[in-house]
């Protein structure tokens, strides 16, 4: 229909062959133009596609940092449980009961023999929460344990140590009993 229009204008004499030669090229290089824009949407689309791949290699990336994580975490569980599973000592015919604070809650252990008890407070055995019960296991298991987990720690009195002492407290004459058991 252009071409129609610009031969009706020549017909008429209102432009001459030069002025329609000039509004072809403009229009052919118009043309051109649009094309090269259409030619560089294919060279965007491949920079979005990779954009895409390197977000969806990044988001992999992370997703199997944690879980790399996570399984660093089973398995410094199942460790723990295995170390007091072998480790433990029996509690079987427990006669003397043992109290001690758990998250703010007094708790009770029947312990077999007076040994235990004195061998707790001295810091040589620990107590440590598994699931719901306790077990007894020596000062360096409860070491390992703390390690990995401290909060399974539920009682571990540490050796006294001679700059902790008060030299100001009142009471650092009195020695607390061994035969102490509240």
């Amino acid at each position: 229909m252009a071409n129609a229009l610009r031969d009706q204008f020549l017909k008429m004499g209102l432009a001459d062959k030069k002025q329609v030669s000039q509004a072809k090229k403009a229009t052919y290089k118009k043309n051109k133009e649009q094309d090269k824009g259409r030619s560089q949407s294919p060279d965007e689309n491949k920079l979005h596609a990779q954009q895409a791949l390197t977000e969806k290699k990044e988001q992999a990336r992370i997703a199997n940092r944690k879980l790399q994580e996570e399984a660093k975490k089973n398995e410094a569980i199942a460790q723990i449980r295995q170390l007091i599973a072998t480790n433990r000592l029996s509690l079987q015919d427990g006669a003397i009961a043992y109290r001690f604070t758990d998250s703010n809650k007094i708790a009770r252990l029947m312990l077999p023999t007076k040994e235990m008890v004195d061998e707790l407070s001295r810091g040589i055995l620990a107590i440590v929460r598994e699931k719901e019960s306790y077990s007894v296991v020596p000062s360096t298991i409860a070491e390992r344990i703390r390690e990995w987990q401290p909060d399974l720690i539920v009682l571990h009195n540490a050796a006294p140590q001679e700059s902790q002492t008060d030299p100001d407290d009142p009471y650092a004459a009195y020695k607390i009993p061994d035969d102490l058991v509240w």
